[in-house]
């Protein structure tokens, strides 16, 4: 039986799941007709959590954090798989296995001296486990986490419970972009109006989505706010897209915009910051930030990464278009 119990991963801002640790003596091991039975977790376990929303029917890019639950810091490049599991019945039958591939991203911040001189700083490290899930049906899955850490740690075998959708809430690959009217640095006095990034780029506020997405050329859109952000990942994401615009800015658009209205927030308009977002928020039907959206030359939705990413995933969707 799965029983679940809140849980929360401040250290990437994760929506709350439910967990749950396998039961039963050593011959249970999981298979399609011995489905394992499950009880609640001890404190003393590294915990698993599924950060990826917005999971629905077909293949999905799945990631998972590790959180040690003493510490309350993530456990980064362990050596990990998964089985998922379709939880139709109070026993789970497993569905199919995955391995794992680590991400871990060193975080930075630069700054400007006085004198103009630009100076990066690390800021720690982040990182999840990644692979690609493909659900032939909606419902509640879970998926049994195992491995060892860096360290030699054994995983006690958790699953992690999470929901699948018929259809995704937000924007599916092969839909067309909404035509999205942001304001433009032309709109505004200071670019910082727009934009809260420690070293905005003018270039990245020259032209709405709307006209990006119809200009027959493919279009990376970063929905991602470096200052506001309640997660330790926005800032890795919209350096990654900074980087990505520094190398393919001739071959494509880049436009960057905030997820709530700069101005009002710092105006302390906002009661808290979901009562300022911007409007793109709902036209793209998000439900969470950061999100990076590679959209075709003909205007559809090619690529779309949230939460955790690293540079190599957002070039090579974006190479797929211009190679």
């Amino acid at each position: 039986r799965f029983t679940t119990r809140s849980l929360l991963l401040p250290l990437l801002g994760a929506l709350a799941i439910g967990i749950a640790a396998c039961s039963g003596g050593d011959g249970d091991t999981p298979t399609e007709t011995n489905p394992v039975v499950l009880t609640p977790l001890p404190d003393d376990v590294l915990l698993p959590t599924v950060i990826s929303g917005d999971l629905a029917v077909g293949e999905n890019r799945f990631l998972v954090g590790l959180q040690d639950q003493e510490t309350g810091e993530l456990v980064l490049g362990a050596d990990l798989s998964f089985a998922f599991f379709l939880l139709d019945s109070d026993e789970g039958t497993l569905k199919f296995e995955r391995d794992a591939e680590p991400i871990v991203i060193t975080r930075s911040y630069t700054h400007t001296h006085e004198d103009g001189e630009l100076e990066t700083h690390e800021a720690g490290e982040v990182g999840a486990y990644r692979t690609t899930a493909d659900f032939d049906v909606a419902g509640l899955w879970g998926v049994e986490v195992s491995g060892t850490t860096a360290d030699g740690q054994t995983l006690e075998p958790l699953r992690p419970t999470f929901s699948v959708n018929e259809e995704p809430f937000g924007l599916a690959i092969g839909d067309p972009a909404p035509l999205s009217e942001q304001l433009l640095l032309s709109d505004v006095d200071d670019i910082t109006e727009i934009d809260t990034s420690e070293i905005p780029i003018p270039e990245q506020h020259d032209m709405t989505v709307a006209d990006a997405v119809t200009s027959g050329k493919p279009t990376v859109i970063a929905i991602t706010t470096p200052a506001f952000c309640e997660s330790q990942i926005c800032g890795p994401t919209k350096t990654f897209f900074d980087d990505l615009y520094s190398q393919y800015g001739d071959v494509a658009n880049f436009v960057h915009v905030e997820p709530y209205q700069v101005q009002p927030v710092r105006d302390g308009e906002c009661a808290q910051l979901s009562d300022c977002l911007n409007p793109i928020v709902d036209e793209w039907r998000l439900q969470s930030e950061p999100w990076v959206f590679i959209v075709d030359a003909e205007g559809n939705i090619a690529a779309k990464f949230d939460g955790l990413v690293t540079f190599e995933e957002l070039e090579q969707a974006l190479l797929d278009l211009i190679a």
